[in-house]
């Protein structure tokens, strides 16, 4: 086996798609599975022998399944978790709890090659190969200069009071937004829009999972919606979000042509646009996640004058995104996960 090779252990308790994802993964260049195991007590064990660079973990097996194992794998030898995931709702909402224990994405699961379009077959082996890369090791003392404070002095920084909520993150996304709503108190005077990269068919289930955590209503965004208030609203997975303002009410736009970003729903999309519309008057946050999306556009809301945080690294399931949007300058405060809430709560007080 050749050493650049991505070591892959595959969890699946039916023999006939077991097959077929291995083939499927074998197929993805650079990929290569090195065990497949039949339920979540196997694939504990041999992620403990196999050391492999990621897991791809099916939610549903017998024995022990795919959270238990998650949980364990995570505390025994923490290793990059691909969840694989059917869509229905018991499965979807198992998969978020698998997310919340450490598992690092979530994917739909290809039965078969008739099943899903070739791009979704080819999504599996891609999340795989991106997410292999993710340090999953979590690093409790504090790097230096993320300690809070703030990263730059901003000269003459407004006071305008915020009118909206801009968010975005990716990988490890769906436990930090969690972390993050659960803090924010029911009637919170502005709307909360959010980015978060993920296929579109998990949406709804991100929306009914994070129902459960926040005081806030959570919906997915529809083209044209006012913005209101204390609700949270998230992209829908298919499209660009943008925010629009319509005399003195915010409406959520969705752009459904991809353009030159490299995702969609892409981060700085939702974020120049809120540059734009609201100016000074808003909150940017960029959370955990692979990658520079966000970057521009956060650096563009801090140039409009607008109040622009990211989360640190000893908080961040990966700190890419964070880290772009930091060495780019656009971001005012790096703070920890949990302090997040209560520096929002501050500024729109």
């Amino acid at each position: 086996m050749a050493d650049d090779l991505i070591r892959v252990l595959l969890a699946e308790d039916s023999p006939t798609v077991r097959h077929y994802l291995t083939r499927l993964i074998d197929d993805t260049p650079g990929l290569k599975v090195i065990g497949a195991a039949r339920d979540g007590r196997e694939v504990i064990e041999l992620a403990q022998t196999l050391r492999p660079d990621v897991i791809s973990m099916d939610i549903r097996m017998p024995n022990v399944d795919g959270l238990e194992a998650t949980r364990q794998i995570m505390a025994l030898c923490p290793t990059p978790i691909v969840v694989v995931s059917g869509l229905l709702d018991d499965d979807i909402d198992l998969s978020f709890r698998a997310l919340q224990a450490g598992a690092v994405a979530v994917v739909e699961k290809p039965l078969s090659r008739r099943e899903l379009p070739p791009a979704q077959q080819r999504h599996l082996g891609h999340t795989l190969a991106a997410m292999a890369g993710v340090r999953v090791i979590r690093r409790w003392e504090r790097p230096p200069g993320q300690n809070g404070a703030a990263t730059a002095t901003l000269p003459g920084k407004t006071t305008t009071t915020p009118e909206l909520l801009a968010v975005g993150a990716s990988a490890g996304g769906p436990s930090a937004l969690s972390t993050l709503l659960a803090g924010l108190p029911m009637g919170l005077p502005v709307p909360v829009v959010i980015v978060q990269h993920m296929p579109a068919e998990f949406v709804a289930g991100l929306a009914r999972w994070l129902k459960k955590v926040t005081p806030l209503p959570v919906d997915i965004a529809a083209h044209n919606r006012v913005l209101r208030p204390g609700v949270v609203y998230l992209s829908p997975g298919d499209a660009h979000l943008a925010v629009n303002r319509q005399g003195s009410l915010l409406v959520a736009s969705l752009l459904p042509e991809p353009g030159s970003y490299r995702y969609q729903p892409a981060v700085d999309v939702l974020f120049e646009s809120v540059a734009v519309a609201c100016g000074a008057a808003a909150i940017g946050i960029i959370l955990t996640g692979m990658g520079d999306d966000g970057a521009a556009g956060l650096l563009a809301m801090r140039r409009a004058g607008a109040h622009t945080f990211a989360q640190d690294q000893a908080s961040c399931t990966v700190f890419g995104m964070p880290a772009a949007a930091i060495e780019r300058g656009a971001v005012e405060q790096v703070l920890p996960l949990e302090r997040l809430p209560d520096a929002v709560v501050r500024l729109v007080s």
